[in-house]
């Protein structure tokens, strides 16, 4: 393992990670980012609120929005059952 990251510019003159640093980090692969660059950023503190500030809400899925009609069926259905085993335990306590 070299002591500097491959690349031009990954790290600035305080050894911290440069905005191109940070783009490597963001785009590799989870568990693929440059050794040496994982390495400091793992022990550098300002290096990671920055690279927790980048975020990554451009990359969000929307979520579906739910079905209101098949919630209230599911309610209904669940409703009838109720009702039905209500009307066959008085059945059976009123000796039908």
């Amino acid at each position: 393992m070299s002591t500097t990251p491959q690349g031009p510019g990954l790290l600035d003159e305080r050894g911290c990670l440069t905005a191109s640093g940070l783009a490597t980090v963001v785009r590799a692969p989870v568990g693929k980012a440059p050794d040496e660059l994982a390495v400091h950023l793992a022990s550098c503190v300002r290096c990671q609120e920055r690279l927790l500030a980048t975020g990554r809400e451009q990359e969000r899925v929307p979520r579906a929005r739910p079905q209101t009609w098949r919630n209230l069926l599911l309610v209904l259905m669940a409703l009838l059952a109720g009702l039905v085993a209500l009307g066959m335990t008085l059945a059976i306590l009123n000796g039908r």
